[in-house]
């Protein structure tokens, strides 16, 4: 993990060269806010070894954004040390460093890692969501994406215009689609303030849904416009969990039944395996490898893990909110 970071440092660095050394606190402020904004919309997740060494350094300890790539030209390195890094300017990118151990196609699906902003770009890190077989070996593939702003974009915590550039590499699950390049549901609507100190992103946003901002019947594009983008986003047909910081709003062919505000929507729950490293996958959508910890949406789920070699392991599991559950699978050999 400290590699990583040093890695994400060294390339923050690199392409923050020949900046003012000096920035106004109002600008220092908005570009914090701004990476608040993008971390809670593009929620990294954890990777790498658990306490005491164990597990490997592609282990997704706990799974956040997965995103889906949305046209070709970049590269995956099977090194983490040495990720596979692009510079992108509008649609234009030119790799930097790195290995290219593999050439991303439209709809590779990626884990968010990491975000970082500065003077006048924006770093985004990512780790592929399944192991991926080439020459060079087997294995997740890093890569890191260095996009170019005008510097007046970031120091006014612009958002709106990051997000344009965002969905033309890549767009979160569920909305994203590899042959349009549609622009994603608006992102709260958060202003930042040039004298005030920056607040943790959570706290700009709503804590619980008003009488007057949602009601039963709602459709979820008319959710989307007035609470912006999920925390979390599961789907069990018939039924929507939308998850936010406070609430869980509940759908039912894609219309709001209910939401609860009570704080304890989701449950945690614990996937282990023997042997570890198996992908997780909810409801038929890949979210991460064992072990993991897993927030859940009320209701019932399908888990199911899938290891090469092995037999798979199924699970329906009825989820109740704020409940703890621990998933622990042997997995047999085929």
């Amino acid at each position: 993990m400290l590699k990583r970071l040093s890695l994400l440092t060294l390339a923050f660095t690199f392409f923050s060269a020949g900046a003012a050394p000096q920035k106004k606190p109002a600008e220092q402020n908005d570009r914090i806010v701004l990476e608040q904004i993008l971390t809670q919309t593009y929620q990294p997740s954890q990777v790498g070894k658990q306490l005491m060494g164990i597990g490997g350094e592609t282990d997704i300890r706990r799974a956040g954004t997965i995103v889906v790539i949305q046209r070709p030209g970049l590269f995956g390195s099977l090194l983490h040390t040495e990720p596979a890094s692009s510079a992108i300017d509008g649609v234009q990118y030119k790799l930097f460093r790195g290995h290219q151990d593999y050439e991303v196609p439209a709809g590779e699906r990626y884990y968010v890692t990491a975000i970082a902003v500065g003077s006048d770009t924006v770093l985004v890190a990512l780790i592929s969501a399944r192991g991926i077989s080439t020459q060079a070996g087997t294995g997740r593939m890093w890569t890191t994406l260095s996009f170019k702003f005008p510097a007046s974009v970031l120091a006014t915590a612009d958002k709106e215009t990051v997000f344009r550039e965002f969905d033309q590499w890549f767009m979160p699950e569920g909305h994203a689609t590899s042959s349009a390049f549609s622009a994603p549901p608006a992102a709260p609507a958060i202003t930042a303030s040039p004298a005030a100190t920056p607040q943790p992103i959570a706290a700009t946003r709503p804590a619980a849904p008003r009488d007057s901002t949602l009601a039963p019947g709602m459709t979820r594009e008319q959710i989307l416009q007035v609470m912006g983008t999920p925390e979390r986003d599961i789907h069990f047909d018939p039924r929507e969990w939308m998850i936010y910081p406070g609430f869980v709003a509940v759908l039912k062919d894609n219309k709001l039944e209910s939401f609860e505000t009570s704080g304890a929507g989701g449950a945690k729950v614990a996937v282990q395996s023997d042997p570890a490293g198996a992908e997780i996958y909810l409801d038929e959508n890949l979210v991460g490898s064992t072990p993991s910890i897993l927030v859940v949406a009320p209701g019932k789920h399908a888990f199911r893990l899938h290891a090469a070699g092995r037999a798979d392991w199924s699970r329906q599991v009825n989820v109740l909110a704020g409940s703890d559950i621990t998933l622990t699978a042997i997995l047999d050999k085929n």
